[in-house]
């Protein structure tokens, strides 16, 4: 680990960050400004989906093709797409009306390997500023109001970072003054003002994953992945705490890690499956439970009430179902065929589900059963993208560039 900064900062001012990076300092309490929510599990703190009768579009955009998820600030919604011909261009729109405020667009290929190509990362939105990461390694700090550069780099010419066979990808995180993003062996970090470094791990493939801080025993840690390895590191100077060797097919270790007290789950798909790890904070982890019964090919399942809820399988294979498991056990209590491929998050108690085909789902979260009190067919397929619940509405979005809002009564 090549160390080239660092700026030290007492626990308690650690935390304080944590929580302002975790979106506390937006100006709506519902917002959604990063992948997988302000408090990274999929889960909106939203109430009132339980009693959801309606879902009508309050606007729809077309965005071009991708994959990577909306994400909603400070009034703002924002969405990348490609052309199909040679350039990415990320979105903002007014929340409410939909009009577009700006957009951003730079060179980039469809990298159509295997799939329908496009976009597959995730803005985040902290404050005045929005980050994207480039699939070819291109790093964007824009001004939030005006959609303009405010600083850039690149992974691959700056930092000499191999590309993993499917682009960079996930999502940049913000940490206090630092921007975590999933490059190399076991990420880089940034100053998220300036983009000057603060610490860089050594070059090679990195996975699909979003970095996941936590904090245990007063320190904050971070969680990378690359094509072979989930990788533990202190947030503060990346030194390497823990490695977690983790053999996906292609290297595909896209779903984030889910942190629970002592407990690490780590998932994929293509048949590799789940363990559930022990970490006290010290050593290395020890498993609690190994399973091939939750393969999480793109999005890391929700742990809602000691149960995993999660989409259980690859795209375009059968048996990919809905699945809830125990967690501290990894027993399935159930299987949803009927969902197939698709996304799932959650708000309150209550489950979002988008299926492969576009249709909306929202269910209890029970480990009795998987029975929705409310279906509408919102989208054409096909559908990877997770849905988002923020301030009282719905965005989806399919492959080709299809972006609806909702108005959920």
């Amino acid at each position: 680990m090549k160390i080239l900064s660092l700026s030290p900062f007492s626990v308690n001012q650690a935390i304080l960050l944590l929580a302002v990076a975790a979106g506390f300092s937006f100006v709506h309490a519902d917002d959604w400004p990063v992948l997988r929510g302000p408090e990274r599990d999929g889960i909106s703190n939203e109430e009132g989906l339980a009693k959801v009768t309606s879902a009508e579009v309050a606007w729809e955009k077309k965005v071009g093709l991708g994959y990577g998820a909306p994400v909603v600030g400070g009034g703002k919604v924002v969405i990348a797409g490609h052309d199909g011909g040679e350039k990415d261009t990320l979105f903002c729109f007014d929340e409410v009306t939909g009009d577009e405020k700006w957009k951003f667009s730079y060179p980039q290929p469809l990298a159509d390997l295997y799939f329908q190509g496009g976009t597959t990362g995730t803005a985040t939105i902290n404050g005045d500023r929005v980050y994207q990461i480039a699939r070819e390694g291109e790093l964007f700090c824009l001004d939030a109001e005006k959609g303009k550069v405010v600083w850039s780099t690149h992974l691959k010419k700056e930092f000499k970072y191999e590309k993993p066979d499917w682009g960079f990808t996930g999502a940049p995180f913000v940490h206090g003054d630092h921007l975590l993003i999933n490059a190399g062996e076991s990420g880089l970090v940034l100053n998220r003002q300036d983009g000057s470094v603060v610490w860089k791990s050594e070059t090679g493939k990195a996975g699909y994953s979003t970095p996941y801080v936590f904090e245990k025993n007063g320190t904050q840690y971070a969680i990378f992945s690359n094509e072979k390895y989930y990788v533990c590191v202190e947030a503060a100077n990346g030194n390497t705490v823990w490695s977690h060797k983790w053999m996906t097919r292609y290297g595909v270790n896209a779903a984030d890690p889910i942190v629970a007290g002592n407990h690490i789950l780590i998932a994929s798909g293509y048949g590799k499956g789940a363990e559930l790890l022990q970490w006290s904070g010290s050593g290395e982890p020890k498993r609690v439970w190994k399973s091939r019964e939750l393969k999480t090919q793109m999005n890391a399942a929700l742990l809602m009430g000691g149960y995993l809820y999660a989409i259980d399988g690859d795209e375009g294979k059968d048996m990919t179902s809905l699945k809830c498991l125990k967690f501290e056990t990894g027993e399935t209590l159930w299987t949803e065929e009927s969902v197939g491929h698709g996304t799932v998050s959650a708000a309150g108690d209550q489950l979002i589900v988008l299926t492969e085909k576009g249709e909306l789902q929202i269910a209890m979260a029970s480990p009795e059963g998987y029975e929705p009190h409310f279906k509408k067919q919102v989208l054409d397929p096909k559908v990877w993208t997770v849905p988002v619940f923020a301030n009282g509405k719905i965005c989806c979005r399919n492959a080709s560039g299809q972006f609806i809002v909702l108005s959920v009564k």
